[in-house]
């Protein structure tokens, strides 16, 4: 009788520790949505980043200021807070959803130390999320950008005409070309400013 006790007890604590073991590999092989989340963060920073740089700031549909290039470009190197927080409004803030909150950095020491330019958190006329309580991922890119607005000519300045031609002509075949001075506009191509742009997503 008492080795019957004694088998049924380890029988049962077999089956127990049995029990345990297969609900551990159970709950383990059940992906957890929290790293589908991050997941879903990651490709809205990222997307966020890449689609504004790559996207040429027209001042038609965007608050660009006295900057060329594309939107990031003119976020980072703006001059005004106030344009610039518009501007990061109008694009930033249209590719990521209400229920997330964000926040754009920069950094111009390789990432030892950075500055915010915008923060969800901060702004009470921002419809989007202001604390995190689920979870927080960053992207970052280097932005090469202007500093001002690039000079196009509106017209060729060489005029491959005869020497005869009226009074002014910059004429190259008669010998006059030193006499052009490239940047008569100011200067063509703006002086580029690298940067690291970061933005993180939380919610």
């Amino acid at each position: 009788m008492r080795g019957f006790v004694f088998s049924l007890d380890a029988f049962v604590a077999f089956t127990l520790a049995l029990i345990a073991v297969y609900s551990l590999i159970f709950f383990s092989s059940i992906p957890s949505s929290y790293y589908y989340l991050l997941t879903q963060g990651h490709f809205l920073a990222r997307d966020a980043l890449m689609a504004t740089a790559m996207t040429e700031c027209e001042p038609a549909h965007y608050s660009c200021g006295e900057v060329s290039g594309s939107i990031l470009d003119a976020i980072v190197s703006s001059e005004n807070p106030g344009l610039r927080d518009s501007l990061i409004q109008e694009s930033i803030g249209k590719i990521i959803p209400n229920q997330y909150g964000y926040i754009v950095e920069i950094s111009d020491n390789q990432g030892e130390t950075w500055s915010t330019l915008y923060d969800t958190a901060d702004r009470t006329d921002d419809p989007h999320a202001k604390s995190i309580k689920k979870m927080k991922v960053t992207s970052q890119v280097v932005n090469f950008g202007y500093t001002g607005v690039y000079q196009k000519a509106t017209e060729p300045i060489f005029s491959y005409n005869t020497c005869h031609g009226t009074t002014g002509d910059l004429v190259i075949t008669c010998g006059n070309h030193s006499l052009i001075n490239p940047d008569f506009d100011g200067d063509i191509v703006p002086e580029p400013v690298t940067k690291l742009v970061r933005i993180t997503v939380y919610i």
